[in-house]
């Protein structure tokens, strides 16, 4: 014990969130930061050699998560996990395992009573989504008619391509209306095979179409699967992303620039809204801006109904991103800073259960 006690700096012993050092063959707790030790009101001498999962219960897919991180000598993050100790009320957490050169680390954020994507005012969206279903279709019944009209009257051909463009999106809008009542309360019922990258440049084009002025940079991966889900529902989380990210570079000084990225990102699990497995969230999608960044202060509130950064903003448009993702059983995330807003949701591949 006192080997390794030797080996932990300053600053990792003093890390607020509890942290454990973990011996990978048998598991066994070799070493605890003080933040883990008051949070289950147990010195070090009475957590040695003990393994984690013989002080709190978890479910069989987190327990594994150290020899998964063993094995592939990578990092695995699982969120909103249920964690019971004692006689303690189960609560949810997120367990990242990572190598190091003594062992695993297992770090253990809490996320509270209840799982993060259920914080983001899910039955306040879902009644917001039925109102708005209501008042969409009739106003787009008689758009999709004017855009008919316009259609005699239109020669050029990037003419006639916009029109199309209008009238595939009220017929998407018109769809997703019809199934806002139930989104985020269960899996999409559309869930298919999703080309992430013909969604991304469709909602480019849209946001583009009323903006030209706009600069993007497309930067994807074309290694990546198919990710597992709903065409419109995904559109409308891009298109909210984007627009906005153009609102925010419209504000700034400096030349602007918007960056849509995919990408691979290994060791991320979660558990969606109503999924019973976790699952592994392999696709990233990242919508960066250089605007003049998020204010700490709401950071963690972003995603909350009705909590927004514009002076005419509903604070709607983050709900209902955070909304897709959970229905999605994936994840959305914010990293912001003066010049720099990013962006990420991650999303599962079909059939991507972990066992």
């Amino acid at each position: 014990m006192t080997e390794h006690a030797d080996m932990i700096p300053p600053l990792i012993e003093e890390w607020p969130f509890p942290l454990l050092l973990i011996e990978p063959q048998t598991e066994e707790i070799i070493w605890a930061n003080q933040a883990f030790q008051e949070w289950l009101g147990k010195s070090l001498r009475h957590l040695k050699d003990k393994r984690p999962w013989d002080i709190f219960s978890v479910d069989d897919d987190v327990s594994r998560i150290i020899s998964k991180c063993a094995n592939d000598a990578a990092p695995f993050t699982m969120r909103d996990c249920p964690i019971t100790r004692g006689e303690q009320e189960e609560e949810y957490a997120h367990f990242t395992a990572y190598p190091t050169a003594s062992g695993i680390g297992l770090s253990i954020w809490l996320a509270g009573p209840q799982p993060q994507s259920a914080k983001v005012g899910g039955q306040l969206v879902s009644g917001m989504g039925r109102l708005i279903a209501h008042e969409l279709k009739n106003p787009l019944a008689g758009i999709k008619g004017a855009a008919q009209l316009l259609r005699d009257d239109v020669a050029s051909e990037e003419g006639q391509s916009l029109i199309d463009l209008i009238g595939s999106e009220i017929d998407r809008i018109r769809r997703l209306a019809d199934r806002m009542e139930t989104l985020g309360d269960q899996d999409p019922e559309n869930s298919d095979r999703v080309n992430i990258h013909e969604i991304l440049r469709r909602a480019r084009r849209v946001i583009q179409s009323a903006n030209p002025s706009l600069v993007f940079t497309e930067r994807y991966d074309p290694s990546l699967p198919h990710a597992k889900g709903d065409a419109d529902t995904l559109m409308q989380a891009m298109l909210n992303l984007i627009k906005n990210a153009a609102e925010a570079v419209s504000t700034s000084e400096e030349p602007s620039e918007i960056i849509l990225e995919t990408r691979f990102r290994s060791g991320v699990t979660a558990r969606g809204s109503s999924a019973h497995e976790a699952q592994h969230l392999p696709i990233e999608i990242r919508i960066i801006d250089n605007g003049p960044g998020i204010a700490d202060h709401v950071t963690d509130q972003i995603f909350q109904p009705f909590v927004s950064t514009k002076p005419e903003g509903q604070g709607l448009g983050l709900a209902l991103v955070s909304k897709v993702a959970a229905a999605h059983g994936g994840l959305v995330e914010v990293k912001s800073r003066p010049g720099k807003t990013k962006f990420s949701l991650l999303l599962p591949t079909p059939n991507e259960d972990i066992s």
